[in-house]
Order: structure tokens, then sequence, then C-alpha cells
């Protein structure tokens, strides 16, 4: 190498940037040209840089065109601030083995919502008036134990056949009590 050429590449060299890139981290590119082994791509922010994706980094089901935007990984900058790139993360084929733990995982606990469980005192106390904070929390733990479901069905079944007298489950209460002296 000459003298010449070698001050053009020191002077090359300490004019170039380096890169902010490292492998894994993603960024829109412009794909610019599609060629047999693969495509060529600049990236879309204030470097402007340039890579490859290469075929084998492209999956089957994705058709790219040019100045196609599309987020591609790095995979490495090279000594020359060429990239190499990849498309692999945009591959729909789900790993068999994550389809099943995720079927093995169990099914989260669902809490009724807390509109409901309101719902349910506001029915109660338009049919026996106050409905007091002890009752709304037995309310609460009851529907949360059974579901809104059942316990709406176990509402519905015993409506009917309740007495509504309070002075009746006063003297109940008074009953249980003076049994226990």
């Amino acid at each position: 190498m000459s003298i010449d050429q070698n001050i053009l590449n020191h002077l090359y060299k300490s004019q170039k940037k380096e890169l902010p890139y490292q492998p894994g981290d993603r960024v829109q590119v412009r794909i610019t040209k599609l060629v047999d082994y693969g495509a060529f791509a600049v990236t879309k922010d204030e470097h402007l840089a340039s890579g490859l994706i290469h075929i084998s980094q492209i999956p089957e089901h994705l058709e790219l065109h040019t100045q196609q935007i599309i987020e591609a990984e790095i995979r490495q900058v090279k000594e020359d601030n060429k990239l190499e790139l990849s498309l692999a993360h945009h591959d729909k084929k789900e790993n068999p083995f994550q389809v099943l733990d995720s079927i093995k995982a169990p099914l989260p606990k669902q809490q009724p919502p807390a509109d409901e469980i309101q719902e349910i005192i506001q029915y109660l106390s338009k049919e026996f008036g106050l409905v007091s904070e002890e009752s709304k929390q037995k309310v609460e733990a009851m529907v949360r134990k059974m579901g809104v479901f059942h316990f709406t069905m176990a509402m519905m079944k015993a409506l009917p056949t309740f007495k509504r007298d309070l002075v009746h489950h006063f003297l109940k209460e008074m009953e249980q009590r003076g049994n226990h002296l």
C-alpha cells in the first residue's frame, strides 16, 4: 500500500464515527435493494448505516420490497461500520414447547369485578334495607368463594322462602344464645 493510500485510510477512519449499535439492538431500516442472497438496507436514523440482511435471516413468509420500512435486529457491527442485520424475529412460527408450556400453565384466578359485587349489595339493600359493613364483607367473601353466577343462583333460590322479619331473626339469635347458658 502506498503512503498516499495509508494517509487516505487514516483520514477516512478518523472521520468515521463509531456506530452506537450493539448486537441485539433493533432499528428501523429501509430496504434499498433486493438480491438473490438477501437484501440491502439503510437505518432510518441519523447514522444512515448500511447493512445486509442475509437470506437465511429473512423468514420464508416475509415478503420484502424496495423502499419498505421494517424493524431489523443488529447481529453484528463490522469494522467498516457495515451492519449484519436479521429479520428472524418476525418469524411467526411458535416454538411447540412454548405452546405446550402455556397449555400446562394453570389458569389465572379470576376475581369477580368490584362493580358486580356492588350491584349485588345494592340489590340486597333494596330488598332488605340497610346492609351493614359486616354483611357487605360477608357478601364479598361469599361471591369470591362461590363466584358471581353460583352466588346469584343461590340468592334467587333463597329469596322466595326467606323471612324478612327482623324480629324473627332477632328472636332466633336470642334462642341460640339462650341454649348456651
